[in-house]
């Protein structure tokens, strides 16, 4: 590789300094500049130059931070910063626009807190698994079924998108979230996630569309979760409870519930 090669490729790589690019995008500079000389192999021995003299940092395979060789940046700091960016663009790659947030977190985001969790759950109509994000920072994918019948489709009409700094990025809908963080709990969220709840139904209870929530019940999902809600309603307002009720007895049926 010759030097005046690699200092083209730096000057073109560093209009996009302080951002995230994709291998594709670096592949693409190199090749504009190389033409005819370009390879693979080529490419991938300019990328680990770049990375040798600091003007890149691997966030994780095949995406890099853009940075000059003086600037001293934590990596930790990187990825907090472009959390939102680098979660939209690898769960675009694997899933396109079927998916969404969903549990607790969803909740959080449908009353405006943005904190970043170490993981974070998806649902999705085909990919179920466990994968890496950045550094520390997971994805939990899950299929959405009923009955052993797929009904993401069915479910995604009660998501709805939000922006995070420049992301739009889908998540359940305040009545699904509510509904989602009530199934399964376990003993580390359950107290969090309803204390979420009980200030939601205190502070926001004419947001919430109990025509929504009749049907996600009636799509044959979420019957303990419902059954949840009926409980922490009646801790907090009757007229509340007497609504959730009449959902369960005309879409559900009673449940005891922890």
């Amino acid at each position: 590789m010759k030097e005046p090669y690699f200092n083209t490729v730096v000057k073109r790589l560093l209009k996009n300094k302080g951002k995230i690019v994709e291998i594709d995008e670096i592949k693409k500079i190199v090749q504009n500049i190389l033409d005819e000389n370009f390879t693979e192999n080529k490419a991938y021995k300019i990328i680990y130059h770049l990375k040798n003299k600091w003007y890149l940092i691997s966030l994780k395979k095949d995406i890099y931070y853009v940075k000059t060789p003086e600037e001293k940046i934590d990596e930790n700091l990187i990825i907090e910063s472009n959390y939102w960016s680098l979660l939209k663009s690898h769960c675009k790659t694997y899933l396109k626009d079927d998916w969404y947030i969903w549990w607790i977190k969803a909740l959080e985001l449908n009353i405006s807190n943005f904190d970043i969790p170490q993981e974070l759950e998806i649902v999705n109509p085909n990919k179920q698994s466990k994968e890496v994000i950045s550094t520390w920072k997971y994805l939990n994918f899950k299929k959405y079924s009923a009955k052993e019948k797929q009904i993401f489709k069915k479910i995604k009409k009660y998501t709805k998108k939000i922006k995070i700094w420049k992301n739009a990025i889908t998540i359940a809908g305040l009545e699904l979230s509510i509904l989602e963080s009530l199934y399964n709990p376990d003993m580390i969220t359950s107290w969090y996630s309803q204390e979420l709840i009980k200030k939601i139904l205190r502070k926001n209870f004419k947001q919430l569309n109990f025509e929504h929530i009749w049907e996600i019940i009636d799509s044959w999902k979420h019957h303990s979760s419902i059954n949840r809600l009926y409980k922490i309603a009646k801790s907090i307002d009757n007229t509340i409870a007497e609504k959730i009720w009449a959902i369960i007895k005309r879409y559900s049926f009673f449940l005891e519930v922890k």
